[in-house]
């Protein structure tokens, strides 16, 4: 089964969609439904859900923003977006954080239910496609006889291609990490390469998801600018593409661990 976590601020409509699904025969298991994107990342430190099925506007932190911190987390967590906000930028900011789908309130069981059924195709070939994956790998190294020097050779130069790409790939980001939009998206046509093919290739040379590394560089910039007292910390998040102060205290303070303010404090 899928493991499948709910987060909306509305009651009514939460107790709704706990009752009205039929969660067992969409092959789901509901873990939770909770009120607040803080809840959610609370849920994270202890459950690994498939999927994430988020109202936008939600107080302390929006859908949107709750999207962008998962998949800093975990890119494999697929997210279904619940608002009666029907507007484009929201939709355009939702395309860009590679959500999966868009459902707009008031809610439809039976519309939701062929969303969430749609949500667990994508996911089930996901799942066999890693698999067959592996067990290709699995039976390919089985099967490979003992290294020559020319193998070695090509694996090496094999390595030095995917650091160049990776590279490329930082170097962009470094250009352009203030710019609020930018996307994995963006990085992953600027090196001719698949958005997942990317990921894997940045996370294997340098240890970190694409997300996690655009939100590094921007937090070392943050860090770089607070030192000069004559910037506003407003003026800071606007620098480096924040559009929200909170969630800007939020990453910063898990990066350094200490607030904007905190940090500031420390070189005046």
């Amino acid at each position: 089964m899928f493991k499948l976590l709910i987060a909306e601020d509305v009651r009514i409509v939460r107790e709704t969609l706990v009752r009205a699904i039929h969660w067992k025969a969409l092959d789901i298991q509901l873990l939770g439904a909770v009120e607040n994107g803080q809840e959610v990342l609370g849920w994270l430190d202890r459950e690994k859900p498939d999927l994430l099925l988020t109202d936008i506007g939600m107080p302390k932190m929006n859908g949107l923003e709750l999207i962008e911190i998962i998949k800093s987390r975990n890119p494999d967590i697929r997210c279904i977006i619940l608002s009666g906000l029907n507007e484009f930028e929201h939709a355009r900011q939702a395309i860009k954080l590679q959500v999966l789908d868009y459902v707009l309130k008031p809610i439809d069981p039976d519309a939701i239910e062929k969303v969430l059924a749609n949500a667990v195709e994508v996911l089930r070939k996901e799942r066999e496609e890693r698999l067959a994956l592996n067990i290709a790998e699995k039976a390919a190294k089985e099967s490979l006889p003992n290294l020559t020097e020319t193998m070695l050779h090509m694996e090496w130069s094999g390595n030095l291609k995917k650091k160049k790409l990776v590279e490329q790939a930082i170097q962009y980001m470094k250009e352009g990490y203030m710019r609020k939009e930018l996307s994995l998206s963006d990085v992953a046509n600027a090196v001719g390469l698949s958005e997942k093919y990317l990921n894997l290739l940045v996370k294997e040379v340098t240890g970190a998801t694409m997300n996690h590394a655009i939100i590094r560089l921007r937090m070392e910039e943050a860090a770089r600018l607070l030192k000069d007292p004559a910037i506003k910390i407003y003026e800071v998040c606007d620098r480096i593409g924040y559009t929200d102060q909170d969630h800007f205290r939020e990453s910063f303070k898990k990066q350094y661990g200490a607030t904007p303010s905190e940090y500031r404090n420390k070189f005046l």
